[in-house]
Formats: structure tokens, C-alpha cells, sequence
């Protein structure tokens, strides 16, 4: 396949794979961050607000915002730290965990019908593929696992060697000069 050609069937299945993510978790569960949100609080419950924000790339104000909205509609809560008074950390409800549960099943079964054509060996060379646009577009692989649970896997995903940790991704902070 020439390049040119390779870059827009690239593009094409991205927005082919969001689409029918976003289609079949539309009905299940807030949207964008919200749902971003969720899918962390499900693996790290009693995150506090700071680094929920860090994690849904929104400011400090538009997280509360958004918790805010979240606590209205029963989907989370803040509870208190014992030690801080003032510190709040916050916790799906049962209707978040829920609600969580179903959009992670879903999205989990639109990956696995857009990968179902493919051998284990295309498997193993999108995987690898796929770290290397990761690393190359600013996700490294160390440190916290924070772009696994968005979409929907444990930092205890088997590695592919199981001698070797589990790889890691981590949002790289842009190199200011």
C-alpha cells in the first residue's frame, strides 16, 4: 500500500473505531471526560480532584464542574480524608460502578468485533504498532497505567512475555524551550 494511502485507511479506522465507541456507550453513560472520569474511579477509587484533572486533561475548576454534574446525577460522591478535614476524595456510586461496568463492556466489544478479522500474529503487529505511534505522538512507557483504564484495562493486563512488567503509559509534558 502506498504511504498516502496507509496515513487515510489510518485515519479512517480512528474515526471508525471512536464512532462506534461513542455510538454504543452514547446510552450507557456521560460522554467525553465524564466518562473518562468514571473509567478512572472504577480502577482508583478516592482520587482526589487534582489528579482527576491532570488524568481528563481539564482545569481544576472544570473538573468540579464536572464532579458537580456527575454528583447530581447519583453517578459519584466526595468523601472526606480523615486526616485533612478539607480534602475530599472522590468515589463512583453503585449506579456509577454500574453504569461504568456496561460502557467498559461496551466499548470492549466494539475493539474486540474491529480486531476480530485479524490473526494473533496482526494482533501482536498492531499492538506494537500502535505503542510505536503512542510514543512517537507523546505517550510514554513508564509510570502510572493512565491510559489503560480509559479504554477499559487493568494494570493487571497480562503482558504479552509475562517475564516482562506490564507496559505503562504516561501523557509526556511537552519540552518548553
Amino acid at each position: 500500500m502506498e504511504p498516502e494511502a496507509a496515513k487515510y485507511h489510518f485515519g479512517a479506522l480512528a474515526l471508525a473505531v471512536a464512532d462506534s465507541i461513542a455510538s454504543a456507550s452514547a446510552s450507557l453513560s456521560p460522554s467525553g471526560p465524564a466518562a473518562a472520569l468514571m473509567v478512572f474511579l472504577s480502577f482508583e477509587p478516592g482520587l482526589p480532584i487534582s489528579v482527576l484533572a491532570s488524568r481528563i486533561r481539564l482545569s481544576h475548576a472544570g473538573t468540579v464542574r464536572l464532579i458537580d454534574r456527575l454528583e447530581s446525577d447519583h453517578l459519584v460522591e466526595r468523601r472526606r480524608q480523615t486526616a485533612d478535614k478539607r480534602a475530599r476524595f472522590i468515589h463512583l456510586t453503585n449506579a456509577g460502578v454500574k453504569m461504568t461496568g456496561a460502557l467498559l463492556r461496551a466499548r470492549e466489544q466494539v475493539i474486540a468485533a474491529c480486531v476480530s478479522p485479524l490473526s494473533p500474529a496482526d494482533l501482536n503487529k498492531l499492538g506494537r504498532l500502535s505503542e510505536r505511534l503512542l510514543v512517537a505522538n507523546g505517550y510514554e512507557k513508564s509510570g502510572v497505567a493512565s491510559m489503560w483504564p480509559v479504554v477499559g484495562y487493568s494494570r493487571e493486563t497480562p503482558p504479552e512475555n509475562a517475564s516482562q512488567p506490564a507496559r505503562k503509559l504516561r501523557r509526556r509534558r511537552s519540552k518548553k524551550s
